[in-house]
Parts: C-alpha cells; structure tokens; sequence
C-alpha cells in the first residue's frame, strides 16, 4: 500500500510539473519575458510583502479551525501540528486534480501522529463543510456586486463562471443534505445505485459500501454540529476571514503597480467569483484556467502591457510559491519527525 501511494504522489507531482510547464508556455509564448521581468522589478515591496503574509494567514487559519473540532473532541493539538496538517491539505490539494488528495494526505499525517480517523474525518469534514459554505456565499454575492462588470466585459467565460457557481451550489447543497437529513441521504443512495446499474457498472457493492460509511461520518458531523454552535460561528467566522485576505492577493499586488482606481469590494468579489469558477474543474491547483481566467477578469483593471506581469506575481503569491513552501516544510516536518523517534 506504502508503495503504490508513493508511486501515486510521484506521479502527482510529474502531472503538476508537466501541466506547470504547459501552463508557463501558453503565457511566454507570445510575451516578452524581460518585459514582463522588468515590470515586475518595479513594484512596491511592501504590498508584496503582504500579500505574502496574507498567504501564511489564509494556510494558518484551515490549521486553526481543524485544530478547534480537535480541541472540543478532547485532544490538544499544538499550533505547530494544526498548521503541519493545513500545510499537507494545500499541498496535496494543489498538485492533485480536483484536490482530491488534500484529505487522504491529511487523514494520513494525523493517524502518524496517533489521532483517531473517526475524529480527523470529522475535523476535516467540519472544515470542509465551512469553506463550501463562506466561499460559495462570498462568490454569490461578488456575482451580484459585480454584475455589469462581469456580464459586458468577460466574453464567453461567463459561462464557465455559472458552470462553476453551478456545480459548488450543487455540492453544498448535496453536503447540507447528507449532513441534516440520514433518511433522504440513503434514497439519494438507493437512486444513484440504480443509475450505475443502468450504466453496467460492476463495483456497485463497494460503492455502497462507502457511500453508507460516509453517510455515517458525515451524520456524526451533524451531530457535532449541533452540539457545538459557538465553535462551529468560531468556524465559520474565522473561514470568512481567511478567504478575505485570499481574494485580497490581487488587490495587494494591483496597489504594488501604484495602481488605486478600483475599489477592494470590486477586486475581492471579482477573485472570488473567479475562484469558484475554476476551483471544480478537474486539473490541479486550476492551473491554466486560473490563468486565463484571471487575465480575462482583471483586464478591466490592469493596464494592458502589465496584465501578464500581474497574474504572475498574484498567481505565484498564492498558489505556486505556497506549493514549493509546502513541499519543502512538509519534508522538514517528516525528517524532523524520523529524528525525534
């Protein structure tokens, strides 16, 4: 098992180079990169510097908030290893398609550390439940903030823009009803058993089999819930306020080219509508379509001969430099680990 997750992780980490590669010949190929390099040269530090500690805020917050379920199912977890278990999730949320391989990695990292799966599937669950929730919201409301903008100036994204906040309302609102509702959860079961069986599909038992046991995890959570109002507002709270300083990045990097003309509602609304348009698609991290997307959205705001300089800097703020960040400190945490045994 230990040999076929390594070759799975390896074969992660050459998808997300290939497609890395990919994605940073579509933007140079026609842009002159020391064009692009000396634009960048230029900017305000301090603005960068911020968004970068932005960035280790938004990474710290998931940490806190798993640490919270943890803390109220009786077991006290240092920030130190909170902050480990949200460094696992983005990184292998990132480098996996439709950040499939964030859980898994994380429910791993916390069975190493001698923490039952029941109660880290409920942290991370709970976690989950909160970011769907407050992401969607925000992207919801930037959707009706920024509506003129987006209907006259993205072109034939904003299809991808509906597909997107189509699907995320879709998964919230099959997560509420699995989470509330255990009878209406098992004929939702009964009817996509039906489809497979319609479609010839031969692993239905199992299917079944983890679909009930999600069922039950996911009940046990609503439970907690329930009985845990006050760190589930805590939760929710501190979700909203990670995404905040996440959609802030290209804001931070806008003010960086001394630019001020658009306000921050329109940059963060615009960030987060575009975040749940991509965040579904199949491909690790969104790469190329956060690109395109960002280049597409933001062009209203960023002059033109800067645009590409800005979706790098914002971009490599909040998705690739975190990536390589992650890797790294991931690996420190498991040398440091081997020693200490």
């Amino acid at each position: 098992m230990k040999n076929k997750s390594l070759r799975k992780t390896i074969f992660n980490v050459f998808f997300f180079i290939i497609i890395v590669l990919l994605t940073f010949y579509i933007i140079f190929k026609d842009n002159d990169v020391k064009s692009i390099i000396c634009t960048i040269k230029n900017v305000n530090l301090v603005f960068i510097g911020l968004a970068l500690i932005f960035m280790l805020i938004f990474v710290s917050c998931e940490g806190i908030n798993i640490r919270r379920v943890l803390n109220t199912c009786g077991y006290k977890i240092s920030f130190i290893k909170s902050f480990k278990y949200a460094l696992v999730g983005f990184f292998f949320s990132s480098i996996t398609p439709s950040a499939s391989g964030g859980d898994p990695a994380q429910l791993y990292f916390m069975k190493k550390d001698k923490l039952p799966v029941a109660h880290s599937a409920l942290a991370l669950l709970v976690e989950l439940s909160s970011f769907q929730l407050v992401s969607i919201t925000i992207a919801i409301i930037g959707f009706i903030y920024n509506y003129d903008l987006l209907m006259n100036n993205i072109g034939n994204i904003k299809y991808l823009m509906f597909l997107g906040l189509i699907i995320n309302i879709i998964i919230l609102l099959c997560l509420l009803v699995v989470l509330f509702s255990r009878v209406f959860a098992y004929k939702l079961l009964k009817i996509i058993c039906k489809i497979l069986r319609l479609l010839k599909y031969k692993k239905i038992k199992a299917f079944k089999s983890n679909f009930s046991n999600q069922i039950e995890e996911y009940h046990k959570c609503a439970i907690y819930l329930k009985n845990n109002k006050l760190v589930i507002c805590k939760i929710i709270f501190t979700t909203t306020f990670q995404l905040t300083l996440y959609y802030s990045i290209p804001y931070l990097v806008y003010l960086s080219f001394g630019l001020n003309e658009v306000s921050f509602l329109t940059f963060i609304f615009m960030e987060a509508v575009l975040y749940i348009s991509v965040s579904s698609l199949p491909l690790p991290g969104s790469m190329g379509v956060s690109e395109g997307g960002f280049m597409i959205m933001f062009k209203m705001f960023f002059p033109a001969n800067i645009l590409n300089s800005a979706m790098l800097l914002s971009r490599g703020i909040s998705f690739y430099l975190f990536v390589i960040l992650s890797g790294l400190l991931i690996t420190l945490f498991i040398i440091v680990g081997k020693k200490l045994k």
